[in-house]
């Protein structure tokens, strides 16, 4: 079985950077792998969250992994940002992109910088729109839900997509994101999924046990 990575997501603990430093030190110490920034600019989602300022002082909180998940448009001019401050994977979205070159000109950027390469795709974007992209990117991020707000229910047609991914290439790795809990992350992981994306499952419940169930159910 492949080994399973919980990425706690950002989301829960709010603009609060107080907050933010206080979670991201909970789940490193109750087992999580990654902290997986959530980022949205207000403008290709309506909410608003953090962005690379925190980015800063987060990483010199915390020894996890930063995984940065860019849902903002103009994205092209703020890599550069999270280049700068330490990200160890950075994740765009398809979407926000009217030209997959200069799409793919970002990615060649991020791995030029030795950053891993992510790409995200929504719960309503076609799946094989990932396929022309797989030889510049490390992580394929699936939505599991509509992109920009958190606690929303799992939509099972995300595992046809992990799927597809999985079944383009067994080294690339696979992102479920929005409404992973005990239940749908062993269905994500079943399909093929790699990482497990979990914000108000893990802020909301007993922290230590929620990951472990995540990683123990699964890895």
């Amino acid at each position: 079985m492949r080994k399973v990575v919980v990425s706690a997501s950002s989301l829960p603990a709010g603009r609060n950077m107080s907050s933010q430093i206080d979670y991201l030190q909970k789940v490193g110490n109750y087992g999580a792998d990654m902290y997986h920034l959530d980022v949205m600019d207000g403008n290709y989602v309506k909410y608003k969250t953090i962005d690379f300022t925190y980015l800063e002082q987060l990483k010199e909180k915390s020894s996890l992994l930063f995984d940065v998940h860019l849902m903002n448009v103009n994205t092209a001019k703020q890599i550069d940002k999270y280049i700068k401050f330490g990200a160890d994977i950075i994740t765009v979205h398809y979407e926000t992109f009217s030209n997959e070159d200069d799409l793919i000109k970002v990615l060649k950027k991020i791995r030029k910088n030795k950053i891993m390469v992510g790409l995200a795709i929504d719960i309503d974007t076609n799946v094989e729109v990932v396929d022309k992209f797989i030889k510049y990117i490390d992580v394929v991020l699936i939505l599991c839900v509509k992109v920009g707000k958190g606690g929303q229910e799992f939509n099972k047609s995300a595992l046809n997509k992990i799927k597809h991914v999985r079944a383009l290439s067994s080294d690339i790795l696979i992102e479920a994101d929005g409404g992973i809990n005990s239940t749908t992350s062993t269905q994500c992981v079943r399909a093929g999924a790699d990482i497990l994306v979990s914000g108000n499952y893990i802020f909301n419940n007993d922290m230590y046990e929620a990951i472990k169930q995540l990683k123990g159910k699964n890895g």
